[in-house]
């Protein structure tokens, strides 16, 4: 076992969630924002996504994590 460092040090946390929640989806090259490509067959195929700033297609996406600023 490995001694845990600063949270900037850890391997980043995978997390699966509902691809109908709504928050703010983000390509994993550039950032950018994702579109939603297979919208019309829900439930019969992965949603893929792809975004228009670097032409990423894809069924992965990334979110962002708002932190409680500590004071």
């Amino acid at each position: 076992m490995q001694p845990q460092g600063a949270p900037e040090d850890r391997e980043p946390t995978l997390i699966r969630r509902s691809p109908f929640t709504r928050e703010e989806k983000l390509c994993p090259k550039c950032l950018g924002p994702v579109r939603t490509t297979n919208g019309d067959l829900l439930g019969f195929v992965p949603m893929a996504y792809t975004c228009p700033k670097c032409g990423y297609y894809g069924s992965v996406y990334v979110t962002r994590e708002d932190k409680p600023k500590e004071d």
